[in-house]
């Protein structure tokens, strides 16, 4: 049983309100930066699912390239929006027979999708995510970036349909949980919300 910390949760809470500060402002790029560890320690062969990873330079490379670029999209986190109907994704065979040529054309999608978020280019990166997706369906990371991706296009739905399947796949780790709370506050759910970030917050600690 997760204890929720009130004051962790208003401080997260706090810190969703000012996503109008842009896609590549502080929080995000601790997310990016996260995801790339994530990603690169998912392809190691010699590493396991749930394991957390080091810091690589390639996430330094890309949120120094990333800082450099102008992204006019904003995102009025204290604004509830309308619900967007694109509440879920193509469908992917999830029987499908994974080959390790696969696996290294996902991974080969998922840096791609990283270097056009560096351009700020969102929809790109949406279908780079959503191609790793189908060769690779069993990506934790591929549903959480696209769902982070979805939370800045203000597709709350779709980006909560992305953490679902995450969270399905591996239910301990924290960015799923946290992009969903981001996306819950967007269509005024403060309370599932507040969980979700309660929950994200226990496992960064």
């Amino acid at each position: 049983m997760v204890t929720m910390n009130l004051r962790t949760v208003h401080s997260e809470m706090q810190d969703l309100a000012k996503l109008n500060q842009g896609f590549i402002n502080s929080e995000d790029r601790r997310f990016l930066r996260e995801s790339v560890a994530s990603m690169e320690n998912s392809m190691s062969p010699t590493s396991s699912h749930t394991g957390a990873g080091e810091m690589v330079r390639e996430s330094d490379k890309l949120l120094k390239e990333a800082g450099n670029k102008e992204n006019d999209l904003e995102t009025d986190a204290e604004e509830v929006i309308e619900s967007d109907q694109d509440d879920h994704q193509e469908m992917v065979d999830q029987n499908l027979q994974l080959t390790d040529e696969m696996t290294k054309q996902a991974n080969e999608k998922n840096r791609e999708a990283f270097d056009v978020l560096s351009k700020g280019e969102l929809q790109k990166a949406i279908d780079l995510f959503s191609d790793a997706i189908k060769l690779n369906p069993y990506l934790v990371n591929s549903y959480t970036n696209r769902a982070n991706v979805f939370v800045h296009l203000q597709k709350p739905n779709a980006a909560i349909s992305d953490c679902n399947r995450a969270i399905e796949l591996n239910p301990n780790l924290a960015q799923p949980y946290k992009v969903r709370g981001k996306a819950l506050q967007l269509l005024g759910l403060l309370e599932e919300a507040a969980c979700d970030l309660a929950l994200a917050s226990s496992w960064d600690q």
